[in-house]
């Protein structure tokens, strides 16, 4: 087994960020004395993938995100990561039913490093034959220029994407009759009880129905419902934008699909088209304040709440059980109830008022993710307990 930490990129994600990750997981690797090589596979995927069978004896190990290469075979049939054989890590930015085909086979060395402590258990309950299931938060990044509090231009920022709830519904209407209801059941439940995850939400329903279904049923279940995590992702980041809208300061919404409603909160919120995951770092950290929307993820923190932290900005999230304990309400963010969110519209009136408030949160924020919450302090961490 050689020294060199190969980073593959076999998809490309939401605004190119898996690139974004790639390279600060290199540059960290780098820095701890390992060599990096990153195979990017949208240009001769095939060619490359059998130049690194090649070469495999250099290699300590894998990593790609979101993979696609656990449902790769050679011309004889054999799985790619087979041939590999060295380490192979997955890492899911998002809940691992959207990956079951990638992850319902088992290959020595394989392991998956979920972002969520709920998603780590899904794995490790459903998917036994994934060797090793970790939970590693996605690291925070810091902008290529960097602006003090005083500089900031953007009052609050909000960065994402949206899919009207309308259209979501007309994907609904597609379905067979029992799979439509039971997917408006999970919303329903889950719409309901904000701290109920959906594989949670499925196992009441069909209880309910007095249904017994096998682990490998059910996996299939939640993977063919993922609708039901779609819509409610895309219901809560309307509501809380509009809450948030409401307390009347500049608000800057920047995605693909916000225009569809943004542009109807009046005329101090400036609409912006989706840009690369470079720049909305560099937004992030020219913002006083940032509103992250994350439903679904009840075991951990969205990288937009560590990178808000890293570049002084004032981060407002979900006020989950796991974001009580992760963090310090009012000190290192500010935490909003998503069911009463007339609190999340007072708290940003009222930060947006008190710059002193906000600089006092901001700066034990960038302490706090300095310290604990950047890519080197991940790849610590993968160094000593992962390889």
């Amino acid at each position: 087994m050689g020294s060199t930490v190969l980073l593959f990129e076999s998809r490309d994600l939401c605004y190119e960020s898996n690139r974004y990750f790639i390279e600060c997981m290199a540059e960290a690797f780098e820095g701890q004395g390992y060599p990096v090589e990153i195979c990017d596979l949208s240009l001769r995927m095939q060619e490359q993938l059998y130049e690194v069978l090649e070469r495999r004896g250099q290699f300590l190990a894998a990593f790609d995100f979101n993979s696609l290469l656990p449902r790769l075979e050679l011309d004889d049939g054999t799985p790619y990561l087979t041939a590999l054989g060295i380490p192979f890590f997955n890492y899911l930015v998002d809940h691992p039913f959207y990956h079951h085909i990638g992850i319902k086979k088992g290959f020595r060395g394989y392991s998956v490093i979920c972002i969520d402590v709920c998603h780590q258990k899904y794995i490790q309950e459903y998917y036994p034959q994934i060797g090793h299931a970790y939970y590693l938060p996605l690291g925070a990044t810091r902008a290529s220029v960097e602006r003090g509090l005083g500089q900031k231009r953007l009052e609050l920022l909000f960065l994402g994407t949206y899919e009207p709830e309308s259209e979501l519904y007309e994907q609904l209407l597609e379905y067979p009759q029992g799979q439509r209801q039971e997917i408006a059941a999970l919303i329903e439940m889950m719409d309901a009880d904000h701290d109920l995850t959906q594989e949670a939400a499925l196992k009441r329903y069909l209880a309910e129905k007095g249904d017994m279904v096998c682990h490998e049923e059910f996996v299939k279940k939640m993977n063919s419902d993922y609708l039901a995590d779609k819509y409610l992702r895309n219901k809560r980041r309307r509501e809380v934008i509009t809450a948030a809208a409401a307390a009347k300061v500049p608000f800057t919404v920047t995605g693909h699909g916000l225009d569809v409603f943004a542009n109807d909160l009046g005329s101090h919120v400036m609409v912006r088209d989706g840009v690369g995951f470079a720049a909305s770092v560099q937004m992030a950290a020219d913002a006083k304040m940032l509103l992250n929307v994350t439903p679904g993820f009840h075991g951990g923190l969205h990288d937009r709440v560590y990178s808000a932290m890293l570049n002084w900005a004032v981060c407002f999230t979900e006020g989950s059980a796991f974001a009580r304990k992760a963090l310090l309400d009012g000190q290192e963010a500010v935490l909003y109830d998503s069911r009463d969110l007339g609190t999340l519209t007072e708290a940003v009136a009222r930060l947006s008022a008190d710059p002193g408030l906000r600089g006092q949160i901001a700066e034990r924020a960038f302490l706090r993710a300095v310290q604990y919450e950047t890519w080197e302090k991940r790849v610590e961490r993968i160094i000593g307990q992962f390889l």
